[in-house]
């Protein structure tokens, strides 16, 4: 059976993010609530947040669906610590977005945007790169 490559994803990051560091990582699958991220991550320093999960199309661009556009602007809206994490970048590459780059994000290419972070999967730290974020508006 062939895997998908964001399940391939979601392997190496819940493999990233151990349990015995302070992890816990569930993947979600909602048809309740459409839009819902991939996964919900909490950890004991930074508490909750989710993560969508996506891969590179060959033209360099990520495709979301309405509700993933609305569910990341209207929750970053509102504070909550959203994010989005684009794997297939080769050499087990990944970028991390905030979720209110996701309108960028749906206009351009994945380079013409800024993200947190761009780097080897295994070499992202995510309880600091949260903890040292401040908010900031979504226009």
């Amino acid at each position: 059976m062939t895997v998908k490559p964001e399940t391939r994803l979601w392997k190496s990051l819940k493999k990233c993010l151990k349990d015995g560091e302070g992890y816990l990582v569930s993947r979600l699958e909602s048809y309740a609530t459409p839009g819902f991220p991939d996964c919900l991550v909490f950890h004991k320093d930074t508490g909750f947040f989710t993560i969508e999960l996506k891969i590179i199309q060959p033209n360099n661009k990520v495709r979301f669906s309405v509700f993933q556009k609305a569910w990341n602007v209207i929750h970053y809206i509102h504070g909550a610590p959203v994010y989005i994490l684009i794997g297939g970048l080769g050499k087990a590459h990944v970028k991390l977005f905030q979720g209110a780059s996701i309108k960028d994000l749906g206009q351009k290419t994945v380079d013409q945007v800024p993200g947190l972070y761009e780097g080897r999967l295994a070499d992202l730290d995510l309880v600091k790169l949260l903890n040292s974020q401040t908010p900031e508006s979504c226009a």
